[in-house]
This record gives structure tokens, C-alpha cells and sequence, in this order.
């Protein structure tokens, strides 16, 4: 190794210098400062992004001649693997001899879709570590072919899910292609026994706005035809196939699944599963809505719309919140005093509302008359 990289992995080299030496200003063999640089991005050092910056800027014939031959250390094959895009030189990166189990795993998410067949075809690295393949499938670019692929390596190489798991998982595939399912559904990762949140809660089941109604009672509702917030009749079988998810399944359903999904998945009793379904990115304001004033929610789902400045900027979205009863004390006193005289009125009436947020109610009607 260059004298020079070497005196600044070891951090023996002044400022000026290290900061000339990451900006490539320094005449150090390619190899050399792709080393240097691979060790100042993954070290999180204070040379950190003019090493990120430089390395961006290499030319992409320059990175491939830098990792041709062998290689004493599989960081400079990680570094171009992880900020890199271009499929030829991924390509050189993912096939050389040093690359090892360790960094495959470490760049799969990182990679682009177009090159995810290589670490597929690479049967001795995800034979050495199975989660590549979980990495490959959860991958957002891969294509559904890709997805097949990885469930046959499961179930004919591994033989780590049972026939049941993966007829159930080709057959996903297939109604997503076929745009029966959501996309979501064939991210899914593998069925784990059944989880249990930090509240201690086992797997979860389908809850009730009626507090009396008993378990068999809600699971024989559940079959019946269920809405969405639009008033759009749920599939049967949706709600079945949900039904049969486990948990570590749901949640992921939850943070990626579409409108019908998320309407499923609000009514499960799991935290994890409820949160995930408020911070679901595709979440719409009028399901928002519908979240807001459901009685079967837990606290930490009132609590993140609350804390949304652009939802609780809808009126409606802020008055369901105040009048759920499941809203935390301080969050629907800090919003009473935007509630309209009539639906302050309402509130005064509502044995449901805390006695002290309907004596806040009367005083602002009462205040707001003398005036």
C-alpha cells in the first residue's frame, strides 16, 4: 500500500494533506486511494463527504481498472458497490474473486435492479448466507421474475419453507402480475412464528368498535363484506388472505400495502401493525380521516397524526381527533379551541368525551357568548 494511505488510515497525516489525499489531489495509485477513500466513508470520518464527493467523480474506467486483479481488501469492492451505479462496473465489482459473503449481503439493497441477477446466479453466497436471498426478493427494483427465482432457490436448494409456503408465495406472485394484489403483497417476507410487540401482545387479532362483542363474533363479521373509507366494497378473499398473515407479515404489509390493505390491517389489535399503517407513505388524507375517529386504535396512532401539521390542518381530520375519546387528555384540550360553537355544542353532550374536555367545551361556548 502507498505510504501516503497508509499514514492516514493510521491518522498520522496533518489536515491539509489528508483533506489534499480524499480529494485526489495527491499522486496515489488508483487502487491506493480507492483504499483510502473506501476507509474515510465507512469510518464515518471528518473526511468522510470530500471522499464521497471524489469518489462520485471518478471516471468509471478509472474504478474498473482499480478493481481488476486482486484485491487485499473487499472494502474497495464495497465502496464502489454501495455509491456506484453503473451495471458494467457493478457487474466487474459483484463477480470478483474478493468479494466476500459479508459485503454481498452489506450491498444487495444498494444495488440498482438491473444487475440483482448476479448475486441470484451466486449460489455459493446465498448458500453461505440465506438472507441475501431475503435481501434480493425485499429488494424495491427487483422484477417478479426475480421474486419466483428466490422461492424456488428456497424451497429446491435450501429447502427452508415448506411446500405449503411456497405454492402460497408463487401463487401471490401470480395475482400480482396479474394486478389481482397489490404490489406490496409480493415483498412480503417469510411467515415467522407468531411475534409479540413491546406490549407483550401476542400475534393480533381483529378488534371491534363494541366493546362486548366476543372474538368469534368479530372474526365471523370479518367475512362478511368489509369497507374502504370511500365506501368501496373490501374482496372477501383479501380479507381471508389477510386474515392468514402472520405478524412479521402484517407489519410489512402495513408500512407498503395499498388502500384496501390498510383498511384490513387498522382493525388488527397488534401497536406495530396499527403504527405502521399511519406511517404508510401512500396513506391517503380521507383515510386519515377514518383513523381518526375509530375507537379501536391505540393512543400512539392518534398521537402521530396529532403531531402531522398538514393533516391536523383538516378540520375534520383536527375534530375527530377531539372527540375521540382514545386521544390522549392534552392533545384534545390543546385542540378544543378550534372546534366550531356548534360542534363545541355537541361536545358539551357527548358522555363518551371526558368530563373535563366538556367542561372546557361549555366554557368556551360560555366565553364566546358574553361576547
Amino acid at each position: 500500500m502507498h505510504p501516503l494511505i497508509e499514514r492516514f488510515l493510521a491518522h498520522q497525516l496533518p489536515e491539509p494533506m489528508a483533506m489534499a489525499l480524499v480529494g485526489g489531489s495527491l499522486p496515489v495509485p488508483p487502487q491506493d486511494l480507492l483504499h483510502g477513500l473506501a476507509g474515510a466513508i465507512f469510518t464515518e470520518s471528518p473526511y468522510a463527504p470530500r471522499a464521497l464527493e471524489t469518489l462520485m467523480g471518478m471516471p468509471e474506467s478509472l474504478l474498473t481498472a482499480a478493481i481488476s486483479g486482486a484485491l487485499e481488501d473487499p472494502d474497495i469492492l464495497g465502496v464502489v458497490l454501495v455509491h456506484r451505479k453503473e451495471p458494467a462496473l457493478l457487474e466487474r465489482a459483484l463477480l470478483h474473486e474478493s468479494l466476500t459473503v459479508k459485503w454481498m449481503e452489506r450491498a444487495v439493497p444498494y444495488l440498482p435492479g438491473s444487475v440483482l441477477e448476479i448475486p441470484l446466479n451466486n449460489q455459493v453466497m446465498w448458500l453461505a448466507n440465506p438472507r441475501i436471498l431475503d435481501l434480493i426478493e425485499e429488494h424495491p427494483e427487483g422484477d417478479y421474475n426475480i421474486k419466483r427465482r428466490v422461492n424456488e432457490n428456497r424451497f429446491h436448494v435450501l429447502g427452508n419453507v415448506s411446500k405449503e409456503v411456497f405454492e402460497e408465495r408463487i401463487e401471490i406472485i401470480e395475482e400480482v402480475i396479474a394486478g389481482k394484489l397489490d404490489k406490496a403483497w409480493a415483498e412480503l417476507p417469510l411467515p415467522q412464528e407468531k411475534l409479540a410487540d413491546e406490549e407483550g401482545e401476542a400475534d393480533s387479532e381483529p378488534v371491534s368498535d363494541n366493546p362486548d362483542e366476543r372474538p368469534e363474533e368479530v372474526r365471523a363479521r370479518l367475512l362478511n363484506p368489509i369497507l374502504d373509507p370511500d365506501g368501496n366494497e373490501i374482496p372477501l378473499s383479501l380479507t381471508q388472505r389477510v386474515m392468514r398473515l402472520r405478524t412479521n407479515q402484517k407489519i410489512m404489509l402495513a408500512i407498503k400495502g395499498g388502500k384496501e390493505e390498510r383498511t384490513l390491517l387498522i382493525r388488527e389489535s397488534n401497536r406495530l401493525i396499527q403504527v405502521n399503517v399511519i406511517r404508510n407513505p401512500r396513506i391517503g388524507e380521507g383515510e386519515v380521516a377514518y383513523i381518526s375517529q375509530m375507537r379501536t386504535v391505540k393512543e400512539e396512532v392518534l398521537r402521530v397524526i396529532s403531531m402531522n401539521r398538514e393533516w391536523m390542518k383538516k378540520y375534520t381530520i383536527m375534530k375527530n381527533l377531539t372527540f375521540n375519546p382514545r386521544t390522549p387528555l392534552p392533545i384534545a384540550m390543546n385542540q378544543v379551541k378550534r372546534l366550531i360553537d356548534a360542534d363545541l355544542k355537541l361536545m358539551q353532550k357527548d358522555k363518551n368525551i371526558p368530563e373535563i374536555l366538556r367542561r372546557e367545551a361549555k366554557r368556551l361556548v360560555d366565553t364566546k357568548g358574553k361576547h
